[in-house]
C-alpha cells in the first residue's frame, strides 16, 4: 500500500454478503481497520457510509465531511 502524506482520510472498502470491511487511513497516515454488518437497519441503512462515520467519530447526524476525505 502506498503511504498517503496528504492531508485527507482514504477509505477502501469491501461490502460482503454478511460483513462490511472499511479500511481508513487518516491524514496522520494511520491505518484504521472497522467490520460491521453489512444489513442492520435498526442501526444504519448503508453499510459503507455507517462504517465511514464510525472511524471519523460523526453521529448519524452529521454529514460526511467531504473536504476532507
Amino acid at each position: 500500500m502506498t503511504r498517503y502524506t496528504g492531508d485527507r482520510w482514504q477509505f477502501w472498502i469491501d461490502r460482503g454478503g454478511t460483513f462490511t470491511d472499511v479500511v481508513a487511513q487518516r491524514p496522520d497516515g494511520q491505518i484504521v481497520i472497522h467490520k460491521l454488518l453489512s444489513e442492520n437497519p435498526d442501526r444504519y441503512l448503508d453499510a459503507p457510509l455507517q462504517g465511514i462515520r464510525d472511524v471519523m467519530g460523526l453521529s448519524p447526524a452529521q454529514p460526511l465531511p467531504a473536504a476532507e476525505i
